[in-house]
């Protein structure tokens, strides 16, 4: 398990490189659109976008990856998971909400029950576990992606799989885009702390 610190930082630059992949697959898909219309220039440039998005694929699994046994022990399993720990948190944050509103004589929020949160909770790590099957699916895809564009040459007559290669392009940045949403949204509940 890595130190607080160390995961903190391996979050920012886990952070940073999904972005940058999400960046350059979506980039790679919209490009790609010419391909089916028939219009194939820009071909190295493709094939360049392809690896790059790869390349950031890859590494930021990978950061990923160095990151989940401290993910799975502070996050998951000390809170997402554990029913106590959430009711204890969301029942500390109602407290703090109440004095705040008595403070600046506002109106007290309604608190969400408890048993919600613990369901919202487990749902979100129930979440993560699609994230990261469907992470690994789209890195697949990207490499059969690489893979096709170095050897395909559309001009030469093999028209027909500019298709196949939009579609790859779009499973790619669709499991980028659903990685970093469902990233996002279970850091929001808990992070690394």
């Amino acid at each position: 398990m890595l130190t607080e610190t160390a995961a903190r930082w391996l979050l920012v630059l886990h952070t940073a490189l999904g972005v940058a992949a999400v960046g350059a697959a979506t980039h790679l898909a919209i490009w790609l659109r010419r391909y089916v219309r028939g219009r194939y220039g820009m071909r190295r440039s493709v094939r360049r976008f392809a690896t790059l998005a790869l390349v950031l694929h890859a590494l930021a699994f990978g950061a990923g990856n160095l990151m989940y046994p401290t993910y799975k022990v502070e996050v998951r399993t000390a809170y997402l998971e554990n029913e106590g720990a959430v009711i204890a948190d969301r029942a500390a944050r109602a407290r703090a909400l109440d004095q705040l509103a008595d403070r600046e004589h506002a109106e007290r929020v309604v608190h969400e029950p408890a048993g919600e949160a613990v369901d919202r909770a487990a749902r979100a790590a129930r979440w993560f576990d699609v994230k990261e099957h469907w992470v690994a699916l789209g890195l697949l895809a990207s490499l059969a992606l690489v893979f096709l564009l170095a050897f395909w040459d559309p001009s030469i007559g093999e028209a027909a799989l500019a298709p196949v290669v939009q579609g790859l392009s779009f499973v790619v940045a669709g499991t980028l885009w659903l990685a970093a949403i469902i990233g996002v949204l279970t850091a929001a509940w808990r992070t690394i702390v």
